[in-house]
């Protein structure tokens, strides 16, 4: 067993806003991947995958991603309605 085990030691190389990290998982959940950095990131922040020459990819906590090497995430702001909510205007 200690063979397979030592065989299987492979890790994947990712980034998630801009940083290097590597894990060892095939597949993470949006949870675990927002445990990656440190400090995690925070519920203020959503986590999207990076998806070349296509639209950026949403990741909830419990969207499973298929892990390979190159995967590239970043965070944004959760919350981000212009001309929305803006300041409280206090009327007479």
């Amino acid at each position: 067993m200690a063979e397979q085990e030592s065989a299987h030691p492979k890790g994947f190389q990712i980034q998630i806003d801009r940083t290097h990290y590597t894990v060892h998982q095939e597949t993470m959940t949006g949870a675990q991947l927002r445990q990656v950095p440190n400090p995690p990131i925070g519920p203020d922040r959503d986590l999207w995958e990076v998806v070349p020459g296509g639209t950026d990819k949403k990741i909830s906590d419990t969207d499973v991603v298929q892990i390979r090497n190159g995967l590239r995430f970043f965070t944004a702001p959760a919350k981000i309605n212009p001309g929305r909510s803006g300041p409280i205007s206090v009327r007479d």
